[in-house]
């Protein structure tokens, strides 16, 4: 693994998992992203109450292993057993609404789950978030309480003006003080970040390194040995992508074993409308049940045939402009043993001419 940092002692309920914890192993755990648990709130980042009640239905009948998250990361740190079809929850922006429409379905069916929140706005923004002592009640019925930063900004865009000393005190106020914020009203807390917007460069990751964090993005794909600790995938669950029958193949999604990837920096220049991407897979033991014949990536609505350099290396080029913002490419080969696919995700943001995008 890149960049790997200090590991602490695993805490969780009922030893991490849910009463559907299966026996075998696996080297990946699939992590779900979800923001809103509501019917009247942004469609592009809600679930209504009912559909996210038959995601956890769908987990239960089909035995999947609901984790928590400083169980996932120790298995996968320190080379130990995850279950087989192993799965971490996550909320981002610690919504009201999830505590009221999503907490007693969790503790229902017994799963455990992590909820990112932003200090600053719980504070300026009084009933639309959860509050401390909310949050103390769910922490103690098994949830994870973790750092989405203080203010939910663009991170990686510098103030006009800025130096690069400034702009690392502002993530050391948006990260460090955030932390700080949790841990007193809280108790000391594992160090998990979630990136506002999933946005995310090298400089901030060097920093998160630094500070001892483990942090998520948004672009899919497993977690495993493979993934650097601070650029963990999740795969978004609410919106259009809130459809079990979509969302059946991500959960059953297995880790594509990369080792080198370009290019390392999400953030393109605003010229560079048709980015290539360049992956370098790993020879391990699985590596035979990759089905590399029959990769494909996609982006947007375009399917991309890779090129093949050697045995274990492809690129894509787009064929299209890439949209001015956040995109993904998303890279999957189907297993030759069982009905699985291997999946990878690259994360690119485009500028504007003037190094902006929208929200």
């Amino acid at each position: 693994m890149l960049n790997k940092i200090a590991v602490s002692a695993a805490s969780g309920l009922l030893l991490g998992c849910s009463p559907v914890a299966q026996a075998g192993t696996a080297d990946s755990v699939v992590v779900l992203q979800y923001h809103h648990v509501s019917g009247s709130t942004p469609a592009v980042t809600s679930i209504d109450p009912e559909t996210f009640r038959q995601h956890l239905q769908y987990l239960q009948d089909n035995n999947f292993n609901v984790i928590d998250i400083t169980s996932a990361r120790d298995a996968i740190e320190q080379g130990g057993e995850l279950p087989e079809k192993a799965v971490v929850i996550t909320f981002d922006d610690g919504y009201q609404n999830v505590y009221e429409n999503a907490v007693a379905a969790l503790k229902e069916f017994e799963m455990p789950y992590t909820v990112f929140v932003n200090p600053e706005l719980m504070r300026k923004h009084s009933g639309h978030y959860m509050g401390w002592e909310e949050l103390k009640e769910i922490q103690k019925n098994g949830a994870t309480i973790a750092n989405h930063g203080q203010t939910h900004a663009h991170l990686i865009r510098k103030q006009e003006g800025e130096s690069d000393e400034e702009w690392q005190e502002r993530m050391r106020y948006d990260v460090v003080t955030a932390q700080q914020a949790i841990d007193e009203n809280l108790g000391e807390q594992q160090k998990y970040f979630a990136y506002p917007y999933g946005e995310y460069n090298n400089d901030l990751r060097e920093l998160l390194n630094e500070w001892g964090f483990f942090a998520f993005a948004q672009h899919s794909g497993p977690w495993s040995k493979w993934s650097e600790d601070t650029m963990i995938t999740r795969f978004p669950a609410s919106g259009i992508y809130a459809n079990l029958n979509t969302l059946k193949a991500k959960l059953n999604s297995k880790a594509m074993p990369v080792s080198a990837y370009q290019p390392q920096e999400p953030l393109v220049a605003h010229d560079n409308t048709k980015p290539t991407i360049s992956i370098t897979l790993e020879e391990v033991d699985t590596f035979d049940d990759i089905r590399t014949d029959a990769l494909q990536c996609f982006a947007g609505g375009s399917v991309l045939k890779p090129k093949w350099e050697s045995k274990t290396q492809f690129s894509v080029t787009l064929e299209q402009d890439i949209n001015i913002g956040r995109s993904r490419i998303n890279c999957t080969a189907p297993s030759a043993s069982e009905s699985r696919y291997y999946w990878y995700s690259v994360a690119l943001i485009r500028p504007d001419e003037s190094g902006r995008w929208p929200d």
